[in-house]
């Protein structure tokens, strides 16, 4: 018995050493059409790469994100690719061994075994990259710790109790409430902050409310910060688009800001009770009790001790001076624990003579506001005595003008310069530029005095909404400016007195109907907003009797430019969302320096518009309809600094240029403009004159389509091109263009240069030209089929052996799908980059062995000749 189950058990074994060693010896056999099939699947795996690469730059240019899943396959598929870029270049070694001739049965097994697992692991990347989506819209807002935070003890036990409360799943509602400048915003983000950082939320929406809550306003933030898209007309579905999305996530924590009186959630689209959490701030602990919070946390003022603390930090003292010590002790009093007066006050004193902090002291001490509704009277004085102490009256101006906008709006540094340079802020700059970079001076100096704060990004600035009231305040005591932005207005205000103000802001309103004509003789300066749907008609008198208007920034209206005729000093006019009727009377607004018509209605711009001899900056973007602008108009504007063409704008430029009046611009009229320094311009490749040449500019973004592309298709254009930052950025995407000679005066300040499906190009620069791209940052070059180098050698010049480029701030280098590309550079050129942290190499098969990568620690390369 036991011989007979020792030969089954024998048997057994054998069977499978025999099934074993046939599956091994199969390998052998396999080994042709293992190969072919782990290159077929690696040619899968390249394709499925640049559909999702292709979506991926969509996403960088768009400032969006990449999904985690995406990612992680985007790092597993660079390391596979280039394990298979190992076994292509031994097989290409081995030449012999693939046609069958190779007697070492050892080296076909190994690698037959080896393409067979790596094919099944590319066919499952194959598969995983057929994503639903690749991209998606960040969230509006991160989270970074305050520098104005600093932990007491009197803020610890606060911050401590609302984390508890934001563990407890008994808990659906909590309310932090406390007096005006007290810190709840900012306690606020250092809790969205730290739930993130415990993983108690993934999530977190911020909405400012404010006094005057617009309900399309919150809606519209609380999107941004999901990262959601809502396309719904009316408030009530994008209510039901927001519940839908936030209804049943318990990992989601909604930020409520300065909350005046309850709110009815289910209007704005928050879910109460199923899944998310909310936190409520407000000033009124009756708020806490209306909204139904459960859990009610006071945010107290400081302690003697730590309010002192806070402020010799802000006013940069030490222990060492005691009589300044002493002064501190007393200021710091008078702020009554307020980290909102007391950083405001430190920082104002800082670097000031004893002299100086003594007046301040007695000032305080006398500073009462009086008559002042529903506000903290100390806290008005102590915030207009940082005002009082600004240093000279354009900054004072500026601050005010900064009060014109909504509650909580994060202010353009853009619009600043358009007003302040009609209101002659910047008299003694000679350009817009210079005038950019004074508002940048003062702006910088409002911060560090703490009347302004960061805004999300370097163009935008934000007012804390006490320092806005008291900016509010102070200009309208003064009569400068009389402001009512942001409270959804529909009829014109009815407050006596407004003959008297400089300026009116009306802004963020939806104003039905406007009277016939006013009668403000002092007034300069008139922002307004009219309603969403149809615009509002504006009345030939409106602006009759008001001649001292240098300022007009008017949204949404429908007029004719006949109405501003008589406006002789207007320096500074902006049209936006407007239907223009007629503007033939253009011209009679002879010290017009910046005229912006954005998103306007019009098809064709008047002639007399090159009559305005003093206009510095042009701006049509978004202007869909504009079919025609004149011959010679442009040319004709010769002081003109910045012109701004951009998407779904013009694009029937004139290729001849032969100046006729019935003809369209054409390109030569730029060359017209010695003063021309910044260029947004898009325009297909049949309107670029061979011979043209762009003119020499500071900043620009120029991108060239095909004539079939669409002018509306480009997934690369911005549709907001920064009037404030430094970029010089040029895209060329499905372009006939053979040569880059039209942008050979540009390149020494080019940024960013993208080329993409141009079939007719073979290189980008000569030598001469590459030599000038001292700023060039990034570099993108995919799918041009006959693309054989980056850099080739100058006409007429001999290739000198050795001869060295040096692209110094050139940080990413992209080269994907150029199957005939045979290296960076032509003959014997070589280059050095080093600040180059990000290099991609696609697809590019007939590279030269000579073209030469090299890696540093620390970077990001990806090759695949």
């Amino acid at each position: 018995m036991a011989t007979e189950i020792s030969n089954g058990a024998l048997s057994k074994i054998g069977e499978y050493l025999v099934e074993a060693t046939i599956h091994q010896v199969g390998y052998l056999f396999r080994f042709k059409s293992n190969v072919e099939s782990l290159m077929n699947e690696d040619k899968n795996l390249r394709l499925a790469l640049d559909r999702v690469q292709l979506e991926v730059t969509i996403a960088e240019r768009n400032a969006e994100d990449i999904e985690k899943d995406v990612q992680e396959w985007l790092d597993e598929v660079r390391d596979i690719i280039t394990t298979v870029q190992k076994v292509e270049e031994e097989m290409q070694a081995n030449k012999t061994c693939l046609s069958g001739l190779c007697p070492n049965l050892a080296w076909r097994y190994r690698l037959s075994r080896k393409a067979e697992k790596m094919t099944g692991k590319l066919l499952n990347l194959v598969n995983r990259g057929k994503f639903d989506r690749v991209r998606h819209i960040p969230p509006g807002i991160k989270f970074f710790s305050s520098t104005d935070f600093v932990q007491f003890e009197s803020t610890k036990s606060t911050f401590a109790k609302i984390i508890e409360a934001m563990k407890d799943d008994k808990i659906n509602m909590v309310g932090l409430y406390g007096m005006r400048g007290v810190g709840k915003t900012t306690m606020a983000t250092e809790v969205a902050k730290k739930v993130l950082e415990l993983g108690i939320f993934k999530e977190v929406v911020f909405a400012a409310v404010s006094q005057n809550p617009n309900v399309r306003n919150i809606q519209g933030q609380m999107a941004d910060s999901l990262g959601l898209k809502l396309d719904e007309e009316s408030d009530a579905g994008r209510a039901g688009r927001l519940m839908k999305r936030l209804k049943g996530k318990k990992q989601i924590l909604i930020i409520l800001d300065d909350v005046w009186e309850k709110l009815v959630l289910e209007k704005i689209g928050v879910p109460f009770g199923d899944g998310c959490k909310i936190l409520v701030t407000t000033r009124r602990k009756q708020v806490c009790h209306s909204m139904g919070c459960e859990s009610q946390i006071p945010l107290n003022a400081l302690v003697e001790e730590e309010g002192l603390d806070l402020f010799k930090r802000n006013a940069c003292i030490g222990d060492e001076l005691p009589t300044l010590n002493d002064l501190a002790k007393e200021v710091a009093r008078e702020c009554k624990g307020l980290p909102l007066a007391i950083v405001t006050i430190g920082s104002a004193l800082k670097g000031k003579p004893i002299d100086e902090w003594n007046v301040v002291l007695k000032t305080m001490k006398n500073s009462k506001f009086v008559n002042v509704e529903d506000v903290d009277a100390d806290i008005y004085a102590l915030l207009k005595l940082s005002y009082d102490y600004l240093k000279d009256e354009k900054t004072k101006l500026l601050f005010l003008l900064c009060s014109l906008y909504p509650e909580d709006y994060e202010i353009p540094l853009g619009d600043l310069v358009i007003y302040g340079k009609g209101l002659g802020l910047f008299e003694d700059a000679n350009t817009i530029e210079e005038a950019r970079s004074q508002l940048r001076v003062t702006i910088n100096h409002l911060k560090a005095s703490c009347l302004l704060l960061d805004g999300r990004n370097e163009e935008l600035v934000k007012m804390h909404d006490i320092v806005r009231d008291v900016a509010v305040w102070i200009a309208s005591e003064e009569k400068k400016f009389f402001s009512k932005a942001g409270l959804g207005l529909k009829q014109w205000p009815k407050d006596k007195g407004l003959e008297q103000y400089a300026g009116i802001s009306l802004m963020a309103n939806e104003l039905e109907v406007l009277p016939v004509s006013l009668a403000y003789p002092k007034l300069e300066t008139l922002l307004l907003d009219c309603k969403f749907m149809g615009g509002v008609e504006v009345s030939d008198q409106f602006f009759v009797e008001m001649k001292a208007l240098k300022v007009v920034h008017l949204r949404r209206g429908v007029m004719s430019v006949k109405s501003l005729q008589f406006l002789t000093n207007l320096r500074s006019l902006c049209l936006h969302d407007c239907t223009l009727k007629d503007i033939s009377s253009i011209g009679t607004l002879s010290r017009l320096e910046i005229l912006s018509l954005r998103h306007c209605f019009i098809d064709e711009l008047a002639k007399e518009l090159g009559e305005l001899g003093e206009l510095r900056q042009l701006d049509l973007r978004d202007c869909r309809w504009l079919r025609r602008i004149p011959a010679n108009v442009i040319r004709s504007l010769s002081q003109l600094e910045e012109l701004y063409i951009g998407k779904y704008c013009f694009s029937n430029w004139d290729v001849e240029g032969t100046g006729a009046e019935t003809s369209n611009a054409s390109l030569y009229e730029l060359n017209s403009l010695s003063h021309l320094t910044m260029l947004s311009l898009r325009i297909e490749d049949k309107c670029i004159p061979k011979d043209f040449t762009f003119p020499k500019l500071i900043r620009y973004h120029i991108s060239v389509l095909p004539s079939d592309y669409g002018m509306d298709d480009s997934p690369y254009f911005p549709s907001h091109f920064s009037e404030t930052s430094s970029q010089g950025h040029r895209e060329i995407r499905g372009s006939r263009l053979t040569s880059f000679n039209a942008f050979k005066e540009v390149c020494h300040t080019l940024q960013t240069l993208e080329v993409s499906d141009c079939n007719a190009l073979t290189c980008l620069f000569t030598v001469s030209l590459a030599r000038s791209l001292m700023q060039l940052e990034i570099l993108f070059v995919g799918n041009c089929s006959l693309m054989k180098h980056i850099v080739v050698a100058d006409n007429n010049m001999p290739v000198r052996e050795g001869s060295h480029i040096v692209l110094p701030k050139l940080t990413k280098l992209a080269l994907s799908v150029l199957p005939n590309f045979m290296g960076f550079y032509e003959g014997s050129y070589y280059s050095t980059w080093p600040s180059l942290l990000e290099l991609t190499i696609h697809e590019c098969r007939n590279t030269s062995p000579s073209f030469t990568v090299f890696e540093a620690p620390g970077k990001v390369c990806f090759h695949n000749f």
